[in-house]
């Protein structure tokens, strides 16, 4: 027959009155004796006497002696740094003929020595002016040219690149020519619609003035629309509310 204490304890009822194993008595274990060691009187025993103590420590730092010259490389000045002297290089001191070698050496990746053509034509600022306004100027002519070819009716008879090539000075004389024609032809232009406008101005004012008599011959008095007021130029608009007497 099994026992109890062979038998899962997953597979016991549930009951406060069955019989359980009883736990052993656990003995107290005798406490652990304080050894305490004697101290002598002249350590500090409270928290303001031990700061005290090590603030008087802090204070008595030893002494720091300064270094001798002698002992100090050669390599380091003693106070002023090699940048700030006279002496920038090791070893000897340099001649006149190493300073002009050095001067006129070629180093790669550095700029023409002195005496080369090419320090000589990096360095002309009178060059570099030149070739600036000769690119700045040429621009300017191109794009005067083309602007020209895209406006002017008179295109075909402007002169090919091959033509001026062969006979420049004829070339020049018929290109001045022609740009004169289309001066002419742009200012005719100019003027045609100006007198249109004046046309067209004058034409309104006599609308107005037509009115005006009808309102007269009939008596009544002639009364313009507020929403509409008539300009400078003899142009009839229409009044827009401006926003901060800015936008219209």
């Amino acid at each position: 027959m099994a026992t109890l204490q062979s038998i899962p304890r997953f597979l016991l009822p549930r009951a406060t009155l069955l019989p359980r194993p009883q736990p052993r008595a656990i003995i107290p274990l005798p406490a652990a004796t304080i050894l305490r060691y004697a101290s002598s009187s002249s350590s500090p025993k409270t928290l303001s006497e031990q700061f005290q103590k090590r603030q008087r420590h802090q204070q008595k730092a030893p002494p720091v002696i300064p270094q001798p010259d002698k002992y100090r490389p050669p390599s380091h000045g003693a106070r002023t740094p090699r940048s700030e002297t006279s002496y920038r290089t090791y070893g000897p001191p340099l001649t006149e003929d190493d300073k002009i070698r050095m001067r006129t050496k070629k180093y790669p990746n550095m700029m023409s020595p002195e005496g080369t053509f090419s320090h000589w034509f990096l360095n002309n600022r009178a060059i570099h002016l030149w070739i600036s306004m000769g690119i700045l100027v040429s621009l300017a002519i191109a794009a005067w040219y083309m602007d020209f070819m895209s406006k002017t009716i008179y295109a075909e008879l402007v002169p090919s690149r091959k033509e001026f090539l062969r006979h420049p000075f004829e070339s020049g004389s018929r290109f001045v020519e022609v740009y004169k024609m289309h001066i002419a032809h742009q200012t005719a232009l100019v003027q045609e619609k100006r007198l249109k406008k004046e046309e067209e101005i004058e034409k309104r004012k006599q609308y107005r003035l037509e009115r005006i008599r009808e309102a007269e011959e009939r008596g009544e008095e002639y009364i313009e629309d507020p929403r509409y007021y008539i300009g400078e130029d003899g142009i009839r608009r229409r009044r827009v509310k401006r926003w901060f007497g800015i936008w219209e």
